[in-house]
Parts: structure tokens; C-alpha cells; sequence
């Protein structure tokens, strides 16, 4: 955990944030829409800045950006934590900054020989190439055995002494166990914390928000952070005793609405956006 400097009295003016589950509106809750656009017309005022965090690959939070109607984020990190983007003449660039980053990190390894490591381990069902990278191999499974899957994964690579470990998700959609292989330490978290020396904002100034597993380093980073209403609540639970044994339980917010009015509730308890008048 980084926790970052807890004395720092920077307001905050960045939003980073997960998408399925916490900023895209869930069907049945028709008040996610009307509060998207508030948090839209808000996050456009006063040099605000919104950065989303999410697992799915470039061309897929295009589209998500499209269909639900999103704020323009200046900086995309997809794929885990895998890949950046960043907004440049309309459209998003390829951040090659961090690509030499990550290929420096992984040690030059070739995907393949990670997916030869783990190709032992039953219940693993490779997902389709758009949600491959050369950073992130990832995989579907029986959510009932995401965290077994996840303690197998990681062993398979240290035995064979591949700097890659395993995170686990459920997809809050479909209940899918969702499986990504990624190089040791590398998370949404950590694709914050670097862009943060890189952009122009700094990580005491950025809200982050999530509601699933693969959110938890992030929401534990020491950034302000935001568990939506329908994060599950082993998982809220675990990210405030977390938050309290680094004593900065004041920098986590338990939101009560779900996804995209939870947002809102969170960004307003931190001072992102203004109180409801």
C-alpha cells in the first residue's frame, strides 16, 4: 500500500474509475441514467479530470463510451492495468511510454510461454483474442474456483520462474470467474500510481472508484476511494479493515447506491462534485 502522503491538503480534481459494475448504469436502476448526467455536467466544470480503470480492452470502452453516453476521460488504462491510453486530436493514442515500461518490467517474456506454464491447470478457458494482450493473458472459469485458480496460476509461473501473477474477478453480469495473467505487480492500481508521474495531476488528487475484485489494490492504494452499493460486501469489508490498519480509514467511502449513483454519492463525499442542493 502507498498511502502516499496523508497529510496532503490537495484538493481533489482527477476521477479514476472502474466501468462494468460502477460508472456504466445498470438496467434496473433507472436513477444510474439521471445521475450519469450529473456527473458528466459536473466533471466537465472546473478542470476536473477523469481517468477510467477498467478490464476491458481499447475498442471495447470506445463502444462503452458510446452506448451509455460517458464522460470523455483524458486517459484510458485498459486491460488490468496493461495498456494506456491517452485523449490526443479527438480520438486516443497508444502510450509507448509505458509499453517500454512493462516490457522492461516482464523481463521481454513472450505470452506464450505463460500460457504453456498454466496450460496444466484444469478449468481454464482461454477467452477470445479482442480480450488478449501482450501484457495480459486471460481466461474464463467457474467463479466457485477463481481464488483456487488464482493460488494454481501463480504457482505454475514461479515454478517456472516467469514474473507474471494471476488476478481473479466474477463478472458482474453473467457470473463468469474471470482469470487474467499479468506481469507480477502490475494492476489498475499500478497503472495509476505510474501515470501519475506522468500526467499532470497527482495521486493525493485522484478519487478512484470499483466494485469488484480486480478494483481491490486500487481502492487500497491510498488514493481517496469509492466501493459502490453493489460491490460485494466481503470485499468492502475487506478493503476497510485494510484501510483502517493503515490509518487512513477517512480516504475510503462505502457508497450506498449502486454503480453510477454511487459514484456521485462517493465523488460528493470527497468534494470532487458539490453536495446536492
Amino acid at each position: 500500500m502507498n498511502l502516499f502522503n496523508l497529510e496532503s491538503n490537495l484538493d481533489v480534481r482527477v476521477l479514476g474509475t472502474d466501468l462494468d459494475g460502477t460508472l456504466i448504469p445498470l438496467p434496473d436502476c433507472p436513477e444510474n441514467r439521471e445521475d450519469l448526467e450529473i456527473l458528466k455536467k459536473g466533471l466537465e466544470s472546473g478542470g476536473r479530470e477523469v481517468v477510467f480503470a477498467t478490464g476491458r480492452h481499447f475498442e471495447s470502452v470506445l463502444e462503452a463510451i458510446e452506448e451509455f453516453g460517458l464522460p470523455q476521460p483524458q486517459w484510458l488504462i485498459c486491460d488490468v492495468g496493461t495498456s494506456i491510453y491517452r485523449a490526443k486530436g479527438g480520438g486516443y493514442e497508444l502510450y509507448q511510454p509505458y509499453v517500454d515500461h512493462l516490457s522492461e518490467k516482464s523481463g521481454g517474456i513472450d505470452r506464450t510461454d505463460v500460457e504453456e506454464a498454466v496450460s496444466g491447470i484444469d478449468g481454464l478457458e482461454l477467452q477470445g483474442a479482442e480480450s488478449q494482450g501482450p501484457f495480459k493473458i486471460s481466461y474464463f472459469a467457474d467463479n466457485s474456483r477463481v481464488d483456487e485458480l488464482v493460488r494454481e496460476m501463480g504457482r505454475a509461473c514461479e515454478e517456472k520462474g516467469l514474473p507474471f501473477l494471476a488476478m481473479g474477478s466474477v463478472d458482474p453480469f453473467n457470473q463468469n470467474g474471470l482469470l487474467d495473467l499479468l506481469p507480477a505487480g502490475v494492476s489498475k492500481a499500478y497503472a495509476l500510481i505510474w501515470l501519475a508521474t506522468h500526467a499532470d495531476f497527482r495521486p493525493e488528487e485522484l478519487v478512484f472508484s470499483g466494485d469488484s475484485g480486480n478494483d481491490y489494490a486500487a481502492l487500497v492504494a491510498g488514493f481517496r476511494s469509492i466501493a459502490v452499493g453493489n460491490a460485494a460486501s466481503e470485499l468492502v469489508e475487506k478493503v476497510a479493515q485494510e484501510m483502517k490498519a493503515n490509518g487512513a480509514s477517512e480516504r475510503f467511502y462505502a457508497a450506498k447506491a449502486f454503480a453510477t449513483s454511487g459514484v456521485l454519492e462517493g465523488c460528493r463525499h470527497f468534494g470532487l462534485l458539490p453536495q446536492e442542493k
